[in-house]
């Protein structure tokens, strides 16, 4: 198993817990199980994501996957709206390491296999979720423990991975930067548009229904090392977009950028390097009607 330590988790506890993050997520909370993760978004006031959290059900707890960099400013707007609720919300980074597992690796230990993308098993404190990615068959393994040694190569190659499934993450250079459907959240069932009210509802639920998503995340590939998110995205010396994630591929990157839709058909290029960016498909197909 690989040690992925840019990924952690926050623990939420108590009778509340469940119906305090229906009202602050953008996913149903009702339809988040104990054999069925929940991709969800959370959000400001003003409708812009903050986090994206890959929610599971452990007995009586519930985790939230994220990364690491993420967990203190999360943690810390959740907390600011808990008020009269009963529910603890705590850091789990320094008791479970989350591990990247193939097959081979479950069937040794005997663990449990779950069997669709999304899917979540336990076993003896041991968490199994199948990642939700129809490229590449993937697992990660939830388990008790501190934080094992560092991998940048297979940081890099889950990177690349979540890249090639387009599944995006919101880091410290793009909190509050998008909307969620401009990255790809309702297409990857990261929103429900009838669960009712959470904090951000208001504005995501607007452009659901009256059509006014300018932007969207799209792939890229470029001869050039892997830029920072929130790299802007230029198209005749006028931004066009942002850098999501990059992850680097030889001697190239590849890339996942918001552009505005009134540019995704231009030459686009890397603002820090003058870099072209060339297109790349992404395995699911966007609204026509954006």
């Amino acid at each position: 198993m690989l040690p992925l330590n840019s990924l952690s988790l926050i623990r939420f506890t108590g009778p509340d817990a469940r119906s305090f993050l229906q009202g602050q997520l953008s996913n149903d909370l009702n339809t988040l199980t104990a054999n069925q993760s929940l991709l969800a978004s959370c959000n400001s006031a003003q409708g812009r994501v903050q986090a994206i959290v890959r929610l599971i059900q452990r007995e009586q707890v519930i985790m939230a996957l994220l990364p690491r960099s993420m967990i203190d400013v999360t943690v810390a707007r959740l907390r600011k709206y808990i008020l009269r609720a009963k529910l603890s919300i705590e850091d789990a980074s320094e008791s479970t390491q989350v591990n990247w597992a193939d097959r081979s690796e479950l069937l040794r230990h005997d663990w449990p296999i779950p069997d669709l993308p999304g899917e979540h098993r336990q076993q003896d404190g041991i968490s199994v979720l199948r990642w939700t990615d129809g490229h590449q068959e993937r697992f990660l393994v939830l388990q008790p423990g501190t934080t094992g040694a560092a991998d940048p190569s297979a940081e890099n190659r889950w990177q690349l991975a979540e890249i090639r499934a387009g599944l995006p993450q919101v880091m410290p250079e793009t909190h509050e930067q998008f909307v969620a459907q401009m990255l790809n959240l309702d297409v990857l069932g990261g929103i429900s548009f009838n669960k009712g009210c959470y904090t951000g509802q208001e504005i995501i639920a607007r452009a659901h229904f009256r059509g006014t998503v300018k932007r969207r995340m799209f792939r890229f590939e470029a001869p050039c090392t892997a830029p920072v998110p929130g790299t802007k995205i230029l198209s005749k010396g006028e931004t066009a977009g942002e850098v999501v994630m990059a992850a680097n591929d030889g001697t190239r990157c590849e890339l996942l950028a918001v552009i505005s839709l009134a540019a995704s058909e231009a030459v686009l290029s890397l603002e820090s390097t003058d870099t072209p960016l060339q297109a790349l498909p992404l395995p699911y197909s966007l609204p026509a009607t954006s």
